[in-house]
């Protein structure tokens, strides 16, 4: 049973030392180049959100956790681009706006929660929480103009949000598997010697 408070051993207190240092360096550069990141289209939360959904994950040590959250984070943001065009289409069919954008958000909701066991690299949280994400910082499905204009139409159309997933996976989780992996080497050999 877990304990409310407990004292962690000295390795994972190593780890969760240098993962903070490390992230609070990474999230002090976005901000510091967050005009020419955003001026390349590249959004700074994209960058965080992989970060977050990485610990919140459980065992964030494992390589496989950057591919899924690469890969569901893409997949998320492209299903949330879909969706703009879905309600579209179905508004211009005489849907009312409620329910043109339920009816996408209900279609991706039972495909990422049904697929998930067979294609966990893209339908998984990480897709999810990206698709949400997406929608709630850019005015969401119902404020249209505000969607397209944030994800589609920035000049570099939506391959910055898909940079910002990538870079938030290789640089900041990147960095935290390396330490991890380091102080976990370190460990070993000290205890060799």
């Amino acid at each position: 049973m877990t304990k409310f408070f407990q004292k962690p051993d000295k390795v994972t207190f190593k780890i969760f030392f240098l993962s903070f240092v490390w992230v609070l360096i990474c999230t002090a550069l976005a901000e510091i180049f967050r005009e020419p990141l955003e001026s390349v289209g590249i959004p700074p939360w994209t960058l965080y959100v992989a970060n977050v959904l990485y610990f919140i994950k459980g065992n964030p040590n494992t390589k496989e956790g950057l591919l899924e959250g690469a890969c569901g984070g893409i997949f998320g943001l492209i299903c949330s681009i879909g969706l703009s065009y879905m309600v579209v289409w179905m508004e211009g069919l005489g849907v009312s706006a409620i329910i043109a954008t339920l009816i996408p958000i209900a279609i991706f909701l039972f495909l990422t929660i049904a697929l998930h066991p067979f294609v966990p690299y893209v339908f998984n949280t990480f897709a999810l929480c990206f698709f949400s994400v997406s929608l709630a910082v850019t005015g969401g499905a119902n404020d249209l103009p505000s969607l397209m204009h944030a994800i589609v139409d920035l000049g570099v159309g939506p391959w910055g949000h898909f940079a910002g997933v990538i870079l938030g996976n290789a640089i900041m989780n990147g960095g935290i598997i390396l330490m991890i992996a380091l102080v976990g080497k370190n460990e070993a050999k000290k205890k060799t010697d």
